[in-house]
């Protein structure tokens, strides 16, 4: 068991942990984690990789990520106004845990992907 977790008692760790889900409850907070974490974007950029999400619900959830200290959003003076987004450090420190749920889920709740074929028909 790890030593901080060792030291923190049931409830400790029940909030704690209460606490990380409630920041990525968000419908669509994981998927613009995952994006930001291939780098900056601006914000039609996120509205379009993240495939069907409205404006109105992409800017509450870059808010609320915003809010929280996981994303980063800057505006560059150029005209027109660029806006740009970005993980935080706070919020590359959450791609480990992100990552660490995903293998978690490839392992115990994903259906097994086939072997892509050969190319050369073998």
């Amino acid at each position: 068991m790890h030593a901080l977790a060792a030291e923190a008692d049931d409830l400790q760790m029940i909030h704690g942990t209460r606490a990380v889900l409630g920041l990525l409850a968000g419908k669509w907070s994981v998927d613009i984690l995952y994006l930001l974490a291939t780098g900056t974007r601006r914000y039609n950029e996120v509205l379009y990789e993240v495939g069907e999400i409205s404006k109105k619900t992409l800017t509450q959830t870059l808010r609320s990520l915003e809010q929280d200290g996981l994303v980063a959003r800057h505006v560059r003076g150029e005209v027109p106004l660029h806006v740009e987004y970005s993980l935080t450090p706070l919020g590359w420190s959450m791609t480990e845990p992100l990552m660490a749920m995903y293998e978690w889920a490839e392992r115990h709740l994903l259906p097994p992907q086939p072997e892509p074929a050969d190319p050369r028909g073998f």
